[in-house]
């Protein structure tokens, strides 16, 4: 049945709603409520609701049967499963709802939801983020699950990067299409600061910050080699990391091995609101992504794009999607995984950046990575697919 005003209802799946980095998942979920009346179903517990305010949550967490359910189903080489259980529920939940698509995010999550689909005779829309499209793909289960997905299901991807990758799986070009993730930019304005270079000339403090979880692909370690080697250069800097994460000890343990803790702050969990505070208070971003050893890789970090909306010059890597995003020495500057001598090079190149290098940061933003922008496509895509499949 649909509602009064006769918008069809389109089901958003994620294993969990929502952890406090998803905020592009809660974007794309509002920008399609124009036009379309959106539930979300997910297979794990609701969290974060107050930061992700959204009623229509519908819930069935696995239960202890199930979880041997799902053990079973993995020795005989499914890679993630939903208990019969679940797959009823979400089956009565989207037929009662009378659901015109899913929309999974994530590799792994539409797998699961994929029977139900199926089942249901409502198409299926996934979008792939970075991991289920790098590190995953040495997983045999993974691929053998991913390529039966790949044909039931349109694909979105958040970068060329990743959209090439599905390409070389047999990914359908017909139903596929690159959506960058996208922030809001009325949340992160453009601030006019004092350019660095003028500051250093007074002598007053240079701030470099990074905000990410202290995890292996966000290359803390070479962030903070680097920025030792910078304090060489100009003493009076400091270094605010926001995050945490497993990586946090080893991290603080390192910049007491190089005496530099007095220089690093150390913030902490970092609340969505206050993101655009810090980044407000800097003069320089620094994100440096690297591939891990079991080859796990970035989408296009939504940091960064913050980071550039408010025109603060971004330090990061040639690094999965991200050259998408920054024009090297145009927009921000790129340097190569791990090699800290560039990295520094580009610290010392970050810091003589004035407003027109600002300003074009934020003209990236507001030209492909626009809330509105972004919104209007996917809107569109759920349109056609709605229509191809009726």
């Amino acid at each position: 049945m649909k509602n009064s005003i006769d918008k069809s209802t389109v089901a958003i799946y994620t294993q969990r709603y929502l952890n406090k980095s998803m905020t592009f998942v809660y974007w794309q979920l509002l920008s399609v409520m124009q036009d379309f009346d959106p539930i979300v179903i997910t297979s794990n517990k609701i969290d974060n609701r107050n930061i992700f305010p959204f009623d229509k949550i519908f819930s069935q967490k696995i239960t202890f049967l199930g979880r041997l359910y799902r053990v079973y189903k993995k020795l005989t080489g499914k890679f993630a499963v939903l208990s019969p259980m679940q797959k009823k529920y979400f089956y009565n939940v989207l037929k009662k709802n009378n659901v015109a698509l899913i929309h999974a995010h994530f590799g792994p999550s539409a797998i699961e939801i994929l029977p139900v689909a199926e089942k249901l005779g409502i198409p299926l829309i996934v979008t792939f983020h970075g991991y289920d499209a790098s590190s995953l793909l040495k997983n045999k289960n993974y691929l053998k699950s991913l390529k039966v997905l790949l044909d039931y299901s349109y694909v979105i991807t958040v970068s060329k990067y990743i959209y090439k990758k599905l390409l070389k799986l047999s990914a359908n070009p017909s139903r596929m299409m690159i959506l960058h993730c996208s922030i809001d930019l009325n949340r992160f304005r453009y601030i006019q600061r004092t350019p660095a270079f003028i500051k250093m000339n007074k002598n007053e403090e240079i701030v470099f910050l990074q905000v990410s979880n202290f995890v292996e692909k966000k290359g803390h370690i070479f962030t903070i080699q680097a920025f030792e080697r910078f304090l060489k250069k100009y003493n009076n800097s400091k270094l605010i990391l926001g995050g945490d994460g497993p990586l946090l000890k080893s991290i603080k343990n390192l910049c007491e091995k190089l005496k530099i803790m007095d220089k690093v702050e150390f913030y902490g969990n970092v609340k969505p609101d206050d993101v655009f505070s810090l980044m407000r208070n800097s003069d320089v971003f620094v994100h440096h992504s690297v591939t891990t050893e079991s080859g796990d890789e970035e989408g296009i970090p939504t940091v960064i794009m913050e980071a550039m909306a408010t025109g603060l010059p971004v330090v990061s890597t040639y690094h999965s999607g991200i050259p998408e995003l920054i024009d090297n020495n145009v927009n921000g500057f790129l340097v190569k995984e791990g090699d800290i001598d560039e990295y520094l090079e580009a610290m010392l190149k970050a810091i003589k950046s004035d407003e027109n290098f600002a300003k074009a940061a934020r003209l990236k933003i507001e030209q492909e990575f626009e809330n509105k922008t972004i919104g209007l496509k996917l809107n569109h895509l759920y349109k056609r697919v709605i229509s191809e499949n009726r």
